[in-house]
């Protein structure tokens, strides 16, 4: 079996054409953490750099260059390695403090690097004030120095092998899988990103590049088995990719057999794509992001795929190895019949619904209207009933047959035809797409609010060690807290059986509210509850990175995990009695709001209003100059 590289350049535009912006996004990852492609990176760091210099002219492009070299993450950590080893510690943790200064120095209002846990962690990091920290954690309990820095050399050598081998080089595999599905397929899920996880072999497949790596290490001590070599081991990503359960000598001795005769057209195909390569440094990396890199993607896919069918023909026998056919070929009606039965018997069912007949009086037709569409869009009932049983019972079963209906009609790849089995994670059996009555709601309302103060005030004592009653109201509740959850489980009631959108979602949406409750609270009490100046990622200081980071885990949280079992909890609770408990926690809490709106539970760790007075500012930026003052000082006397 033969084939010309027309053939493979138009199958692959064909391809991109039909996934371009996946091909696009699995490109672009891949170049971000360095897996391949990284010449797109290249030319991001190049544009920058450019960029700085014509402030200051051409002739300081190099010196731009060095300097963001030298600023650089793996740098400042080097130094800080380097400083260790070497024993001159104090030297370098005086430049480590220089260079979060000098951060803190030049931060904008926006991206805060003074206060906050992202800030501290970024600081760190940045400045190689990790590595310092991690020495001092080891010193406090091994005594010899010896140790410690042999300990640390270890885990830096195990962090990055972790990082090149775990990530970035098995990334290849992942990313060869889904492309490799995307010539057969109209629809790769999201979840094939998560592809090696799911059949159990990601340390597997790991272990075989960290095999083939050390064999190019070994071949490339001689002039020609460096580049002979790289061309005889460039398949075993794509072996890997459709029978992950492979050893690692079988998959490099497959990939060697079945490049034979084909090394040099690689290299032909390689040369040919130099022009692509340089009109995408030419553009700043931006022809590379949209379209050289995906293309590449598609045409070695195509490559791969030629070379595997005409190695099959001449070696029937390898099929055992090269034993995944319906990523090349789908399968028939039948096939996809027989394994996905219980798919079909659900796929022309209708949706289904709640019968409001269980309810009194649902027969009015505008009230039984006004039921549908509050359950449909916002998930609320007025009680719970054997209707809604039986509703949740239901979309429990369709929720798990959806997610496998692309694969039983042929448009995606049919994983239960896989010969390793995909573990998923079963969200569904919290049955998250139920409804909520309002008795229930107005229960995980204040239960949030409780949750969101415990969480408040633990914070304020493990920093402050003092006990504060945090927030506006007097009682134990944060109302944004449960404001905020409510608000997730009903206004994204639409986005559940989407993870991925409903955590971003929740971002947004707590986002909002806490920017617009911080400015209510201040255009009403003439004062600020909270000022996130100074953290990383911050608007205005009402809202930050970190906080809202903590919303979206905590609105996938609440959606998936603490809603539908607290709901479970109160359902068992008699109606009459959860009825009287929500009367009188309305009350007390109503109670509350009138008597703060005229007495607002201010004070020492409560509201930042005493941190916004004109005399605790000046005395800030007094401070603050004087320790920035007394720094430069110490540096300038070091060098």
């Amino acid at each position: 079996m033969d084939f010309k590289r027309k053939e493979l350049v138009k199958n692959a535009k064909k391809n991109l054409k039909k996934h371009y912006w996946l091909l696009v996004a699995v490109c672009l990852f891949a170049a971000f953490i360095g897996s391949e492609f990284t010449e797109t990176m290249e030319a991001f760091k190049s544009s920058r750099a450019v960029g700085e210099a014509g402030v200051q002219g051409a002739a300081s492009v190099e010196t731009n260059v060095d300097n963001i070299a030298n600023t650089s993450i793996i740098s400042s950590v080097v130094q800080a390695m380097g400083a260790v080893i070497t024993g001159d510690e104090d030297f370098g943790r005086t430049q480590s403090d220089a260079k979060v200064s000098e951060a803190k120095d030049n931060a904008t209002e926006v991206l805060g690097r003074t206060r906050g846990v992202f800030a501290s962690l970024v600081n760190s990091i940045t400045s190689g004030g990790i590595v310092f920290t991690f020495v001092d954690s080891l010193s406090s309990v091994i005594s010899s120095r010896r140790a410690v820095v042999i300990i640390l050399l270890i885990v830096a050598l195990l962090i990055y092998v972790f990082i090149t081998f775990f990530i970035k080089k098995t990334y290849l595999v992942v990313s060869r899988r889904i492309v490799l599905e995307t010539r057969t397929y109209d629809s790769v899920p999201p979840g094939k990103f998560m592809f090696l996880l799911r059949v159990k072999r990601w340390m597997k497949a790991s272990w075989v590049l960290i095999v083939q790596n050390v064999y190019e290490i070994l071949w490339s001590l001689t002039i020609v088995g460096i580049v002979i070599k790289h061309f005889s081991y460039m398949l075993v990503p794509y072996i890997i990719a459709e029978n992950p359960d492979m050893k690692a000598n079988e998959a490099i001795t497959l990939s060697r057999k079945m490049m034979k005769g084909y090394k040099w057209r690689a290299f032909l195909y390689g040369l040919s794509f130099i022009g692509w390569t340089v009109l995408g440094m030419a553009t700043l990396g931006i022809a590379g992001v949209m379209f050289v890199n995906p293309y590449k993607a598609s045409f070695y896919a195509e490559f791969y795929a030629h070379v595997r069918a005409a190695y099959l023909e001449k070696e029937p026998e390898a099929v055992k190895w090269l034993n995944d056919t319906y990523l090349y070929e789908r399968a028939s009606e039948e096939q996809l019949k027989n394994v996905y039965e219980d798919v079909y018997a659900l796929i022309d069912s209708p949706q289904p619904q709640i019968d409001f007949d269980d309810y009194h009086n649902s027969r009015i037709g505008r009230l039984k209207k006004l039921r549908v569409f509050l359950a449909n869009t916002f998930g609320i009932i007025l009680f719970n009933s054997k209707g809604e049983l039986e509703f949740e019972e239901k979309k429990k079963e369709m929720l798990r047959m959806s997610k496998n209906k692309a694969e039983a009609v042929g448009k995606a790849y049919p994983a239960r035809l896989f010969n390793l089995k995909e573990h998923r994670v079963d969200l569904e059996n919290t049955v998250y797409m139920r409804n909520y009555s309002i008795p229930s709601l107005i229960l995980i309302f204040f239960s949030l609010c409780f949750v969101g103060w415990i969480w408040e005030v633990s914070l304020h004592l493990i920093s402050s060690h003092t006990f504060v009653n945090r927030g506006v109201l007097h009682g134990p509740w944060l109302p944004i807290y449960g404001s905020g959850g409510i608000l997730i489980l009903i206004c994204l009631k639409k986005l559940r059986n989407k993870p991925v959108a409903e955590f971003f979602a929740s971002v947004v949406l707590c986002g909002f509210v806490e920017y617009f409750t911080s400015l209510y609270l201040e255009l009403s009490c003439g004062r600020r509850w909270w000022n996130y100046n100074g953290y990383f990622l911050n608007l205005n200081g009402r809202i930050c990175a970190e906080g809202l980071l903590v919303f979206g885990l905590g609105g996938v949280a609440i959606v998936y995990i603490i809603a539908p079992l607290l709901d479970n909890f109160f359902r068992k609770i008699n109606l009459k009695v959860v009825g009287a408990v929500c009367a009188a926690l309305i009350v007390v809490f109503v109670a509350d709001m009138i008597y703060s709106k005229k007495n607002p539970n201010t004070g020492k760790g409560i509201s930042s209003f005493n941190d916004n007075t004109p005399e605790y500012m000046l005395a800030e930026m007094y401070q603050g100059a004087e320790d920035r003052y007394e720094n430069r000082i110490s540096v300038n006397q070091k060098l």
